[in-house]
């Protein structure tokens, strides 16, 4: 599809806020090389083993053609996390996301992302947990537009956030944020470039 100007400039820097972001932990990184390792368990500066979260997800999307056709989507998801050590973990991320009457039009369009990669945790005693990631996968699109149902396609992502303990067995993901590039057919350009914020709830489990 085609962009206007504000649209190439929302995702110009939504990349750069991702690439600084990157470019900031990696003295973190370094710092965290130099402490032990690290220590899996449920209490305040230890790492869970595993982790699953629901979302609620908000997506400024772009997937109709015509102009920026930006559109806002909701929807919500989940995710298993996999811990290892020095910060690293395996995601496992999971949404789906909808929106009704398109720029109004009679339009409905609902998304299901499935998307799996590394994830970089900047893990110290503070609750506080800052991460970066990229993960790739699909995405699958069904609407009333005939040229784009039941379509499936290449995704990619990259993002970061920060969650909080709140208790042993529960954490909170205050703000995630992630640009999303897929290549779904849309009868113009086939490709979207699309903002994803997202926050929710997360359930921590034992240690290894």
């Amino acid at each position: 599809m085609r962009f206007d100007r504000s649209s190439s400039a929302l995702r110009a820097a939504t990349i750069k806020a991702i690439a600084m972001l990157a470019v900031g932990m990696f003295p973190l990184h370094s710092r965290a090389q130099a402490r032990s390792t690290a220590v899996f368990g449920l209490e305040p500066g230890q790492t869970s083993a595993v982790e699953l979260g629901f979302n609620y997800t908000y997506i400024r999307a772009n997937a109709p053609p015509a102009a920026c056709g930006c559109f806002s989507m909701n929807g919500g998801g989940g995710n298993l996390v996999v811990n290892m050590p020095h910060g690293l973990s395996l995601v496992a991320d999971l949404e789906a996301v909808h929106a009704s009457a398109i720029n109004g039009t009679t339009q409905n369009i609902t998304v299901f992302n499935y998307l799996a990669g590394p994830r970089y945790s900047y893990r110290t005693s503070s609750r506080f947990t800052p991460y970066i990631q990229v993960l790739l996968g699909g995405s699958e699109e069904l609407s009333n537009y005939a040229f784009v149902q039941n379509s499936n396609a290449f995704a990619v992502s990259g993002g970061g956030g920060v969650s909080r303990a709140l208790t042993p067995h529960l954490a909170w993901n205050i703000v995630e944020v992630d640009y999303i590039y897929s290549r779904l057919p849309n009868a113009v350009n086939d490709h979207q470039n699309d903002l994803r914020v997202s926050t929710g709830i997360t359930l921590r489990f034992g240690p290894r």
